[in-house]
């Protein structure tokens, strides 16, 4: 059987509502088993989306998934014990995610979060917690293999076909135990003022493109002024939770500007420089 194939290097990231639109990085094609980042995940907020993106780079052959120890990769067959650490890994597959934030879902860049073996993978974490806790994630994943085994049997080598996989071999799935999240509540409306802002501003095909990043929903009116106090641009907008994108129907032109945005709980008032289209 089996002895041992350790998986819990990299089949750590999952998807069980739909496909992430995460791109992999192919920065890391060419790296060993890995997970970015390493460890940890970032506190999240009651209310407030959350959004992370991880890479990894799934094994190639099982001495890879074994990360290097020969110990582990060997089966019994016939009363022989064989060497198979040079076998391809078909797909490394994450079953389940426990104890994930309410609000939160796991979502991977592959349908059913089959990884094929030496690729380069992602997943994401996104979606607005609603109950503040500390949450240990368990990530359950299986990795699959196959090859071909020649065992003597009364002095007559046999050739085999064989196919493992970690929970059959073991009689338990791999469970990775060691990311974690914080969600925090939110104590106020003020706790959240400081996370409204203008994360980008372009001019383009006669328009303004703004960015503006907010943690609720809400109406602003806007307004843009020039270096002398004169308004340019007014109207109302609204956002959501996250990133969002206006496209401002007025032609501006290179300079310095004031873009304000206010409502009756809180303003923001940022220079910015907009360059020539």
């Amino acid at each position: 059987m089996l002895k041992k194939i350790t998986t819990s290097f990299f089949c750590f990231l999952v998807s069980f509502s739909c496909i992430s639109q995460c791109i992999p990085d192919t920065l890391y094609q060419d790296s060993t088993v890995n997970i970015w980042p390493s460890s940890g995940f970032p506190d999240a907020t009651v209310g407030v989306s959350y959004s992370q993106t991880w890479t990894m780079k799934i094994p190639s052959t099982l001495i890879e998934a074994a990360l290097g120890d020969t110990a582990f990769v060997t089966i019994d067959t016939l009363g022989q014990s064989i060497y198979i650490g040079d076998w391809v890994v078909d797909s490394v597959v994450t079953i389940d995610v426990l104890n994930t934030p309410p609000g939160i879902s796991v979502n991977c860049n592959t349908s059913n979060c089959a990884f094929p073996g030496g690729s380069v993978a992602c997943a994401e974490i996104n979606g607005t917690p609603t109950i503040p806790d500390w949450y240990n994630l368990q990530i359950i994943s299986n990795l699959y293999s196959h090859g071909v085994v020649t065992v003597n049997v009364g002095g007559v080598p046999l050739t085999l076909p064989v196919s493992v996989n970690y929970f059959e071999q073991l009689g338990y799935y791999d469970t990775v135990s060691r990311y974690m999240i914080t969600v925090n509540q939110a104590s106020s409306v003020f706790d959240l003022k400081s996370e409204l802002e203008i994360t980008g501003v372009s001019n383009k095909d006669n328009s303004v493109y703004l960015e503006i990043s907010d943690f609720i929903s809400e109406d602003f009116e806007i307004q843009i002024t020039d270096v002398v106090g004169r308004t340019i641009y007014q109207g109302i907008i609204s956002t959501n939770i996250g990133r969002n994108t206006y496209i401002l129907n007025k032609n501006l032109e290179e300079g310095i500007y004031i873009i304000s945005l206010y409502n009756k709980n809180r303003n923001l008032s940022q220079k910015i420089y907009l360059s020539s289209n």
